[in-house]
């Protein structure tokens, strides 16, 4: 997930929040006729990659500070359980009981430390 400047970015076709980026020239007729399209400014591209959807943002010299997060899944947010039961099996999470590596050291359903 992205975050630009402290806003989430999502995009406004399909709602995704995963995207790539790029930079793109922003070519004027003049420039490309004298051919001097390098001297052209520059645009910050967001491309959803869900929908292929491009965000642009002008690249005239100011900050853009990019945050990039991971969102944590957690389906069973209304369920609050303060225990931990001894009835799952070591591939389990003792709090949900969903399938997990006995490696990983954190439940990527709800979030329970082991």
């Amino acid at each position: 997930m992205l975050k630009l400047n402290g806003y989430e970015v999502v995009c406004p076709i399909c709602k995704g929040k995963k995207f790539s980026k790029r930079n793109t020239l922003l070519n004027t007729r003049g420039m490309t006729f004298l051919k001097l399209d390098w001297l052209n400014e520059s645009a910050i591209n967001y491309i959803c990659n869900k929908c292929g959807y491009i965000l642009w943002f002008i690249d005239d010299g100011r900050d853009y500070v990019e945050e990039h997060y991971v969102e944590k899944k957690n389906d069973i947010h209304d369920l609050h359980i303060d225990y931990e039961t001894s009835k799952a099996n070591e591939d389990e999470c003792p709090i949900c009981f969903s399938k997990r590596n006995v490696n990983d050291k954190e439940c990527t359903n709800c979030g329970y430390k082991f």
